[in-house]
């Protein structure tokens, strides 16, 4: 699930709908929403690396307990 998270929001970044071309709006702290939505995406996809960190290592060390 983490995987597919991952890909669907590089597919988002990377859509029309993110990079329309002279779409400055709306506005978010003052930056515009390319900015702002990639800042975004780039949060989500660290919070996704994390998840994606402790759940292989508690795989791992279930594995490890079973040997």
């Amino acid at each position: 699930m983490i995987v597919a998270a991952v890909l669907f929001c590089s597919v988002l970044q990377f859509s029309p709908w993110a990079l329309a071309q002279n779409k400055l709006e709306p506005y978010l702290l003052g930056m515009p929403f390319t900015l702002w939505f990639g800042i975004l995406i780039t949060i989500l996809l660290v919070l996704l690396t994390a998840a994606g960190g402790y759940v292989f290592s508690r795989l791992k060390s279930d594995e490890l307990k079973e040997e």
